[in-house]
């Protein structure tokens, strides 16, 4: 992915349209450097972090999150076991 902003007229974009100076993030394929200018490089997110709104919980967090909410863990005991529980009850919901 690329940081850029517009050249001069406007770029659609994805369903949205971006004014001349306005910057986004485009595919790195996507780009034309006739209506864009490169500003900078965008890091990829990882997918199986951040994504998780329990990232960053502790285990002890965790574990009162799944009780309040009557979500059996079973034996997991490590941060990432207890989230992929939580989100396996989730979906099943």
């Amino acid at each position: 992915m690329k940081l850029v902003k517009v050249i001069d007229v406007p770029v659609r974009y994805k369903g949205k349209t971006h004014p001349k100076d306005a910057q986004f993030e485009m595919e790195d394929g996507h780009v034309n450097e006739k209506l864009v200018e490169i500003i900078g490089d965008v890091a990829e997110k990882q997918n199986n972090t951040q994504d998780s709104p329990f990232e960053g919980m502790s285990i002890d967090e965790l574990k009162t999150y799944a009780e309040q909410r009557q979500i059996d863990i079973g034996k997991a005991t490590t941060e990432e076991g207890i989230i992929k529980k939580i989100e396996e009850a989730q979906k099943a919901e």
